[in-house]
């Protein structure tokens, strides 16, 4: 048998708790709506505290995966610094041809 280590142990048990805060505040609802409660909006609040703590535990397991790396940014101009620019679109569907400001105006002139 494999030897888990404590970030996965530590992760397991986060997402364990997540699913049970899930079946915790589905079971709530159902007896919510058996007992004619009439605001289930909101989730209870121990269902609240155990999903902080089971993203808490999600997190710390994942964090202690070592030491970080350092980001470095490198360019083949050499010692020259290049700015980091995110890509085009590959395709124009994403334009705005008339905002909404431009809309009302016209409007507003006919």
């Amino acid at each position: 048998m494999s030897s888990l280590s404590s970030k996965s142990i530590i992760t397991t048990i986060g997402v364990i708790l997540i699913l049970h805060s899930a079946y915790s505040c589905l079971h709530y609802r159902s007896l919510a709506i058996v007992a004619d409660i009439p605001d289930t909006s909101s989730p209870p609040l121990d269902v609240v505290i155990e999903v902080i703590l089971a993203f808490g535990l999600c997190l710390l397991g994942q964090l202690m995966c070592g030491t970080f790396h350092e980001v470095k940014v490198s360019s083949k101009e050499g010692k020259r610094r290049v700015e980091i620019v995110a890509p085009a679109f590959r395709s124009r569907d994403f334009d705005l041809f008339t905002t909404k400001a431009r809309a009302l105006a016209d409007a507003k002139r006919a």
